[in-house]
């Protein structure tokens, strides 16, 4: 289950102990919950997006493919033609429209997203160019974005569910 605890912990400047305090856990415990190791009880959950003056699915979101195995639903996927001149408007026109980008390659971009048009997602999508350093990638990672890959060592892609954008 995906999730912003630490985003919004650190919006409120609270340290891990002070949220475990504010639910009455311990610190480990916040800790697992923040890198996935432990998923927290709907108790936790409810309580954490009272603390945080946000809707549970503010706070969290099912992982698509989590949802998708357990429903048995299946996918569409759609490969696009994209040049460096028009990459950036096929990313936010698919992503708009809930395609999900895969993969890409010469002159392609690859997406898919749920036939069913109610376990879409809108999805918003960066193209860096220079880079730069790891501490960039890690920037753009701690706000949300994952990292897709890198073409030519030029481009750089990301993306994240629109629901998490801040």
């Amino acid at each position: 289950m995906q999730h912003r605890i630490r985003e919004l912990r650190a919006e409120r400047g609270w340290s891990q102990q002070e949220l475990a305090h504010r639910l009455g856990m311990s610190r480990q415990a916040v800790t697992a919950i923040e890198t996935g190791r432990s998923e927290p009880s709907l108790t936790t959950a409810f309580r954490l997006a009272w603390l945080f003056e946000r809707p549970v699915e503010e706070v969290f979101a099912a992982d698509v493919e989590e949802k998708m195995a357990f429903l048995n639903a299946t996918w569409q996927y759609q490969d696009r033609m994209a040049t460096a001149f028009d990459e950036v408007g096929v990313l936010d026109e698919m992503g708009r429209e809930g395609w999900e980008m895969t993969g890409f390659g010469p002159l392609v971009l690859h997406f898919r997203r749920p036939e069913d048009p109610s376990m879409r997602m809108p999805w918003a999508y960066e193209r860096v160019t220079e880079l730069g350093t790891p501490r960039r990638r890690a920037q753009l990672e701690q706000d949300g974005w994952t990292y897709c890959g890198s073409w030519m060592n030029t481009y750089h892609y990301f993306k994240r569910a629109e629901r998490f954008a801040p």
